[in-house]
């Protein structure tokens, strides 16, 4: 078995510095959704500290659609039978599984390394397993670096280890991944640590990318399954979930649901796994007899699949993400809550551990695609005889002894977080895991400086912070220091104020904030202030505090500044304001696409059909997932001018039957519902 470091050349974007403004969590953390149909026992978390939340974690948002030749970091394990690559810069991602042995590739690996819009910061792309901690939706780590060290267990066998700070739950995440020179699957033994004493939301889910084609179907071990109604996806609606069972779905008007085929538009379930190991596994099978298969200890017992549909809004979504006909995958994942918005606790100093296996095999089409409880259980018994359960609970515990390995070396470095909090508090750190010194920079001086001298520097006049805390335990540094009048800064009560505000005390943070504002006008106050009082919907004081923060230089310090300005106004229905400022900005703010994208709305109302017909015929890099606003516009605009020819009608009565009755531009349509045509 080696483990060493390696590179990946491939085409790719470039991801640059992004967003410096925080973007504030949703007031209210529990979402509100629609219960259609779940049982009894399915309803227990339902919604639970799954509302947007980004901080202290910012914005990724600048990259583009162009691809240029790349070299990315990797760190490589193998043995005789497989080689596992890890992207070391873009949160561990195992890029590619290859079967040495049969010579495949076992994942979804993306000809591209393309960045689209679909997770919590924004950025993301597809292919390979993802390691999901932390929030509802991609983690936070997504594109950031993390830490690999080569270890050695109690028996002299070398491992790997990845780890990282989880900034924004506190957690320290470890994975252990460990392949014997006599195995061919791949385990993922996974410790997660809460470092506070108090109880803070869990969320994992491990999300596998796997190739969409050759009749794929997908099993796992019940069949009960938590579903979500198609008419509820849109990007406006609440989604409603309900309890089905495989394989004949309702949603899918009886279509066999275990085929992603029979899907024709984005969708997924969930599978309702009983705790035991006969039920933690997941397969995905294809017609020319190949299998990628997955199981794990039963804490993490729950499964889902994943799939963009056959629709034209879920193919284009598929080419977005990656070349036009090559970027066709699935997702089967697996998690430790009944679905991605059933949330739990995991308490004070409290601990989460499981191992995963990965790994390929061959199957027999006559046995693997007939009925489904038969398909099941032959699929069950292959997945057993690769790796059978007392296996499982032999390596599991094995590895759970080698959990506090210290590092023979560091082959990767990560952020400098994790060695701030260990000079915050050495005791916090879990024995196997190291943050040197040296990984602290720019973004950690400012908090470093508090810890040791009970001070929050002042930045350089008309900079921006370096970073952003939520921890509890730097707020009360924090608030302690400003107890002395000689730390009372405008930096200090702007940090404090967001730290306020941010843990749900909004009336305290406002008031922190105009504190900082009454020390020393900025515009990143004067911005913040407008976000508080947007949640709020004060549109009148959001867009006033926008001005001023205009009027500060905020455009000049970032580009962000003026797409913020426009969405305030648009939102609180000041269109000529939002065209106002978007015609006065530089031609280099007008080019950017969110400032663009932002400006639609108010040029609709307008009649700035120039400008739309622009942006219509763009491709835009920042789309969100979900995100129709400037396909709804397209069809505004031909509904309009259809009024138009006939007379002056209203309108909005012709919506309907031009989207029955007009075909969008393909670059317009990424809808992922059944609406789609």
């Amino acid at each position: 078995m080696k483990i060493y470091c390696s590179a990946l050349k491939i085409p790719g974007a470039v991801l640059e510095n992004g967003n410096p403004l925080p973007r504030f969590r949703d007031r209210e953390q529990n979402q509100t959704l629609v219960d259609a149909g779940l049982l009894e026992n399915e309803r227990r978390g339902f919604g639970y500290q799954t509302g947007f939340r980004e901080l202290p974690y910012l914005v990724q948002e600048d990259y583009h659609r162009d691809l240029k030749e790349r070299k990315l970091t990797t760190v490589v394990l193998e043995n005789d039978f497989l080689r596992a690559e890890f992207l070391a810069d873009y949160g561990g991602r195992l890029w590619s599984l290859f079967d040495k042995k049969a010579g495949r590739e076992l994942l979804f690996t993306n000809p591209v390394f393309r960045i689209a819009n679909l997770a919590i910061r924004n950025a993301w792309f597809s292919g390979g397993i993802e390691w999901n901690l932390g929030q509802f939706g991609h983690t936070c780590l997504t594109c950031e670096p993390v830490f690999f060290a080569r270890c050695t267990d109690s028996d002299g066998t070398p491992f790997l280890r990845m780890y990282e700070y989880e900034r924004q739950k506190c957690f320290f995440l470890q994975i252990d991944f460990h392949l014997p020179d006599d195995s061919a699957c791949l385990f993922a033994h996974v410790k997660i640590f809460n470092s506070k004493e108090e109880s803070v939301p869990l969320y994992w889910w491990t999300n596998i990318a796997v190739r969409e084609d050759r009749n794929v179907r997908v099993y796992s071990g019940s069949d009960g399954v938590i579903g979500i109604k198609p008419e509820t996806m849109g990007s406006q609606c609440v989604h409603g979930f309900g309890h089905d069972t495989m394989p004949f779905l309702k949603t899918l008007n009886g279509k066999d649901g275990s085929y992603p085929q029979n899907l024709p538009y984005s969708n997924e379930y969930f599978f309702q796994n009983r705790p035991l190991f006969a039920d933690a596994w997941e397969a995905a099978a294809y017609n020319d007899g190949t299998a990628f298969w997955e199981r794990s200890t039963p804490t993490l017992r729950y499964r889902k699949m994943f799939c963009w549909g056959i629709q034209r809004g879920g193919q284009h979504w598929k080419d977005f993400l990656s070349l036009d006909g090559q970027g066709d995958y699935l997702e089967i994942q697996a998690g430790l809550s009944p679905t991605q918005v059933h949330g739990e606790d995991l308490e004070p100093k409290g601990c989460v551990r499981f191992t995963q296996a990965f790994g390929g095999m061959n199957v027999d089409p006559s046995r693997a695609f007939t009925g489904w409880e038969q398909s099941k259980a032959y699929l069950y018994d292959l997945v057993e005889s690769r790796l059978s359960e007392e296996e499982l609970r032999r390596a599991d515990s094995r590895f759970e002894s080698a959990e506090d390995a210290v590092p023979d070396e560091i082959l990767h470095f990560g952020s400098g977080w994790g060695a701030l909090e260990a000079a915050r508090d050495p005791q916090i750190v879990p024995k196997g895991l190291v943050f040197p010194k040296e990984t602290m920079g720019e973004m950690q001086k400012p908090w470093l400086v508090l810890l040791q001298t009970g001070r929050m520097p002042d930045p350089e006049p008309n900079s921006l912070p370096a970073s952003w805390m939520t921890d509890s335990r730097w707020a009360e540094l924090l608030a302690q220091s400003l107890e002395k009048a000689e730390n009372r800064s405008a930096a200090a009560w702007l940090h404090l104020g967001l730290m306020l505000y941010e843990s749900g005390k909004w009336k305290e943070g406002v008031a922190a904030m105009e504190q900082s504002l009454k020390l020393r006008p900025t515009a990143i106050c004067c911005r913040n202030l407008a976000s508080a009082a947007a949640q709020g919907k004060d549109w009148e004081t959001a867009c006033d505090f926008m001005e001023k923060a205009l009027s500060l230089g905020g455009a000049e310090q970032s580009a962000v500044f003026a797409q913020d300005a426009i969405d305030i106004f648009t939102k609180a229905g000041c269109f000529e304001r939002a065209w106002d400022c978007y015609r006065n900005l530089p031609q280099a703010l007008k080019a950017v696409e969110r400032v663009r994208l932002n400006t639609v709305q108010a040029a609709f109302e307008l009649r700035k059909w120039d400008f739309l017909e622009e942006q219509f015929a763009s491709d835009f890099a920042v789309l969100r997932e979900g995100e129709t606003m400037l396909l709804d516009t397209w069809f505004n605009v031909q509904a309009v001018r259809l009024a138009e020819e006939r007379g002056g009608p209203d309108w909005h009565t012709l919506l309907d039957e031009v989207k029955e009755t007009r075909n969008p531009p393909y670059n317009l349509d990424f809808r992922m519902t059944i609406s789609s045509r």
